[in-house]
């Protein structure tokens, strides 16, 4: 049996690897290097930025509260703070801190951030409106202790917004096996190690999640809905010059048959029991 993955190690990878920073060449915490994360968060193969409103309501966050667990560079609490949110971000490391503190000064917008390891969550109960934690839990060996506090700050009716690996998706049914066969830097791979190569090739942990297991992790939780994003032509296609040679003609994949079904982010939305 593989030895549990501490929180220690997930903060030490992730300190020294910010999301999407190496496929990034302006500078971390520079107006360029937002503007960069922000179209490659915002692709078509990725979450565009209608897609991501949709499951958050940013536009409707006026005055809402809003705790994003493992806030990463600020991203998604800057679209609330950016329609009149009260917005708290929390995380894990203090690489993530200063670049969403930087995203804010740079916009000028109003936000606190703490660093916490999540298993607490330094606000008193009932203070949000919204708490979300988007592609964060999947790194950690067990997320109910920061699903539980997830739960004691959010309000009664309030609502919880995730997004977790999908087990059902094509990438981890069909390109992380042949992955496994096929590219030299995952051939002898396990599939667990070629899942923790998809965010870095020294990540320590990453999970995938079918509804079924998501919904068991949700037990306090009512009013439980999924949905689907992520996946590109490229992959499901298979061979990139076919898809580049198609891409003129054929519709955006986020939002296809396809991608609703067979995407990479299963997104939740939940709510507290009034």
């Amino acid at each position: 049996m593989a030895a549990m993955v501490t929180n220690a190690e997930v903060r030490a990878f992730w300190e020294a690897h910010p999301v999407a920073a190496e496929a990034i060449v302006a500078e971390p915490g520079s107006a360029a290097f937002f503007a960069a994360f922000d179209r490659l968060r915002e692709a078509d193969e990725c979450e565009p930025y209608d897609f991501s409103n949709r499951i958050h309501g940013y536009e409707q966050g006026a005055g809402k509260r809003v705790l994003d667990i493992g806030c990463g560079n600020g991203y998604v609490l800057s679209r609330y703070a950016r329609h009149g949110a009260v917005v708290c971000g929390i995380d894990l490391t203090e690489t993530a801190l200063a670049l969403s503190r930087r995203r804010f000064a740079l916009e000028g917008l109003a936000g606190e951030f703490r660093r916490t390891d999540g298993d607490t969550i330094p606000y008193p109960d009932a203070a949000f409106d919204i708490v979300c934690s988007m592609g964060v839990l999947h790194h950690v060996e067990d997320p109910r202790p920061m699903l539980a506090e997830a739960a004691r700050v959010l309000r009664p009716g309030g609502e919880l917004i995730l997004m977790l690996y999908h087990r059902d998706s094509w990438k981890y049914r069909v390109l992380l096996p042949l992955r496994r066969r096929l590219d030299p830097r995952y051939r002898g791979k396990s599939l667990q190690q070629a899942l923790n190569m998809n965010d870095g090739a020294a990540c320590p942990l990453a999970k995938v999640y079918s509804r079924a297991e998501a919904r068991a992790l949700l037990g306090g939780f009512t009013d439980i809905r999924f949905s689907l994003n992520q996946l590109s032509w490229k992959q499901l296609l298979l061979l990139p010059p076919l898809a580049r040679l198609l891409a003129p003609v054929l519709p955006p994949c986020s939002g296809s048959f396809f991608a609703r079904r067979l995407g990479w982010n299963l997104y939740i939305r939940a709510r507290k029991p009034a």
